[in-house]
């Protein structure tokens, strides 16, 4: 007889409360998403733009700006996409707005720009979850405003949304994501410790599975006991800066360059930030590089941070909790790779600070917008190129850096 593999029925999803809140703010948006990056979208999407009819120049504008991707990184990812090679979508209007929506309405848009920065997928946590990416201003000022932390909420879905998930037996642990995800993000939310800190008690945890914990009862029961103890915190020291922030710099700065989104209002951020924190780069090529990485600069533009937003630490904390949420962190499908995922993400946690501080280096205006700039700069060029997030975090294995203690390295910054 064959073996029945465990299933999990989909009958809720799942999502933070701030997504009910979402709304585009349209021609008052200054990183819009229709500059500065690519906008690609299925074949269904390319052939009912090609046939879409309306005044003489919006058809025109249609025929000229949708091509076909046959070449270069975004081949096989994407059927079409429009062309943006003068930095911004020609159906953009001057006051912000869509020719093609204003003319036609919401459904003649291909998919992407229907449902941006929404996204939504199946998950292993038995839900069907909608999150909003960080690439979005509008998304940043909803978790500035939310002091208290995120929440989620959930409702019965629909008939035609409702699926059956069916796990392989080597993966059952699957069937606990939910428990162990939810435990996580408590752990995010701590705020008796430092964020840095939240995250290597969540790393101590995740480890136990990643070495082979299966009894998750006893190990929800374990970490929470672990986060309760009064000696914890004092058990949860980061390497000091003499050791962190040479390491935390590199890492970073490289990424910076790497990932950079070289168009729009993001054009010159990686030269605006060296030049702001006194780093020199010499290039060889993207995997090769020679800095000049003086400390001065950057612990100070840290602590102009520090005080600037003393009164929004919080911030970063709704960040990385929705991070969290939106990438499906942990990854429970084997040990490889929920440590993978643990790594992807102390990884996207140390690039994110580190673009945060930078908006309050020398020359910049250290302000909420300056901020938000450097944040939704720092999501499209990594969070929304799985490519090169995957290559760099591949890297650290490579080259024996994924071990906890190079962890708390890439948070000490």
């Amino acid at each position: 007889m064959a073996q029945q593999l465990p299933t999990l029925p989909v009958d809720f999803d799942l999502r933070p409360a701030y997504y009910d809140q979402f709304q585009c703010l349209a021609g008052g948006c200054r990183y819009t998403c229709c500059k500065g990056w690519h906008v690609g979208f299925s074949k269904k999407d390319y052939l009912a733009l090609k046939r879409q009819e309306g005044s003489p120049e919006l058809t025109e504008t249609l025929q000229k700006i949708v091509r076909r991707v046959k070449k270069g990184p975004n081949a096989g990812r994407w059927y079409g996409e429009f062309d943006l090679r003068k930095g911004s979508c020609p159906l953009q209007r001057e006051d912000g707005l869509c020719s093609l929506q204003l003319e036609k309405g919401p459904e003649a848009l291909p998919e992407v720009c229907r449902v941006f920065p929404r996204g939504k997928a199946y998950g292993d946590s038995a839900y069907l979850e909608r999150f909003l990416t960080p690439a979005c201003e509008g998304v940043l000022e909803l978790l500035w405003n939310l002091p208290e932390g995120v929440d989620f909420v959930s409702d019965p879905l629909p008939k035609v949304e409702q699926k059956v998930l069916t796990f392989e037996a080597e993966k059952a642990l699957c069937l606990r994501t939910q428990d162990v995800r939810s435990q996580c993000i408590d752990l995010l939310q701590d705020r008796r410790y430092t964020l840095p800190q939240r995250m290597l008690l969540m790393g101590l945890a995740l480890k136990e599975l990643a070495d082979g914990e299966r009894d998750i009862d006893l190990w929800l029961a374990r970490t929470q006991a672990r986060a309760d103890a009064p000696e914890t915190a004092g058990a949860l020291v980061l390497p000091s800066l003499e050791k962190a922030l040479p390491m935390f710099l590199l890492n970073n700065v490289k990424l910076m360059f790497s990932t950079a989104v070289r168009t729009g209002d993001f054009a010159k951020v990686p030269e605006e930030v060296a030049a702001g924190l006194g780093i020199q780069m010499e290039f060889q090529s993207l995997n090769s590089a020679n800095a000049s990485l003086p400390h001065g600069p950057y612990l100070a533009a840290r602590a102009r941070f520090e005080e600037n937003f003393k009164d929004r630490a919080y911030f970063m904390e709704n960040l990385m909790v929705s991070l969290f949420f939106n990438l499906q962190v942990p990854n429970l499908g084997g040990p490889g790779e929920l440590w993978k995922s643990y790594v992807d993400f102390c990884n996207l946690y140390s690039f994110f600070r580190f673009m945060a501080v930078a908006s309050c280096r020398e020359g910049a205006s250290g302000d909420k917008a300056e901020l938000f700039r450097m944040v939704v700069c720092a999501s499209r060029g990594l969070i929304h190129n799985t490519p090169e997030k995957a290559r760099l975090r591949d890297e650290l294995f490579q080259n024996d850096s994924a071990t906890l203690a190079h962890m708390a390295i890439l948070l000490g910054g």
